[in-house]
């Protein structure tokens, strides 16, 4: 969505906490530091900054502690507003007319959940005498109120991404991506599940959905370095369950109404923040029939935590990825 720069931040914010990676070049390789920074509650809700004083004291420490003053960053827009789907343009537009005809087009022939958005886009083809673009949409005013707190701690915003395709960025680098494979990415956090069906390298339909948990009972665990469940009234298991039946039908959608009953997902790549992934994969693979490759099989490569993974991704934006 912004421009690329070399030297630079990476920074993944969801609603408990801030993820970064420092690169000195945009490979695996490159990642010389990491780490995160955890919000009280209520500072971010749905990747919409509600308290923007302790947003900014939170980024303002770290760029402090990190001597990251006018460092150039990458960062990835919340996932709760990010908007992807197929579109269809006039035939006779030269690509640099395409986002002015999306813009005259919105709430018209092109229907988006928000409006005002900020939008870009990759041609696929064409289909019915038309050009086949990939649009992707998010919420202009969240995306200016993080430009902003940026701007204020004096960093310098460069890149704007996603953070399913900053996924993928990594599991293409890893040299496991299959070009007529039909991936799906389950990034199981402790705040959301985002379900994003990927083929030829595109991604082709996604979900984000917010947990139905109780922010509150995640508390820190000195032992295991990490926020754990603290409910014993609530047991994940059936949380769980629940998640379950939601990736079933997101693959029945799939299957039947984006792919006309001619294609399936064939493989399941896992990643995310929630410390019970293990459970979460050993009932995938009682439930479905495919593969699932959990993210954290290559974590020795990575030589940082799984959980960092979309950040790593993030940090190799300008590795191109051939269709």
């Amino acid at each position: 969505m912004l421009n690329r720069a070399k030297k630079h931040v990476n920074l993944i914010i969801k609603d408990q906490v801030i993820r970064y990676t420092v690169s000195k070049q945009s490979t695996v390789d490159g990642i010389i530091d990491y780490g995160e920074k955890f919000f009280t509650n209520g500072v971010v809700e749905n990747g919409k900054i509600v308290n923007e004083k302790a947003f900014t004291s939170v980024l303002e420490s770290l760029v402090r502690e990190k001597k990251w003053r006018h460092k150039n960053v990458f960062f990835c827009v919340p996932d709760a507003s990010v908007s992807i789907r197929e579109q269809l343009v006039p035939k006779e537009l030269a690509k640099e007319e395409i986002k002015d005809y999306i813009h005259m087009e919105l709430e018209d022939s092109i229907r988006l959940p928000f409006s005002n958005p900020a939008i870009d886009f990759e041609i696929l083809g064409e289909e019915n005498e038309q050009t086949k673009i990939l649009l992707f949409a998010y919420p202009k005013e969240r995306l200016q109120q993080y430009l902003q707190v940026f701007n204020a701690v004096r960093l310098k915003p460069v890149v704007a991404d996603i953070s399913s395709l900053s996924l993928y960025r990594l599991y293409y680098q890893l040299d496991r991506a299959a070009t007529k494979e039909h991936l799906l990415s389950v990034q199981w956090d402790k705040d959301s599940l985002v379900l994003t069906a990927f083929n030829h390298h595109k991604p082709m339909f996604t979900r984000f959905l917010k947990a139905s948990l109780d922010t509150n009972s995640w508390q820190w665990s000195v032992a295991d370095n990490e926020l754990l469940w603290s409910d014993e009234a609530m047991p994940l298991e059936g949380y769980e369950q629940d998640q379950f039946v939601t990736i079933e039908r997101f693959m029945d959608f799939y299957r039947y109404s984006v792919m006309q009953g001619e294609q399936q997902i064939t493989k399941i790549l896992l990643s995310g923040d929630y410390p019970y992934l293990d459970r979460v994969e050993k009932s995938l693979r009682e439930r479905l029939d495919i593969k699932i490759e959990p993210i954290a099989m290559h974590e020795q490569q990575l030589r940082i935590p799984a959980k960092f993974a979309d950040v790593v991704g993030l940090s190799i934006k300008n590795t191109a990825i051939r269709s």
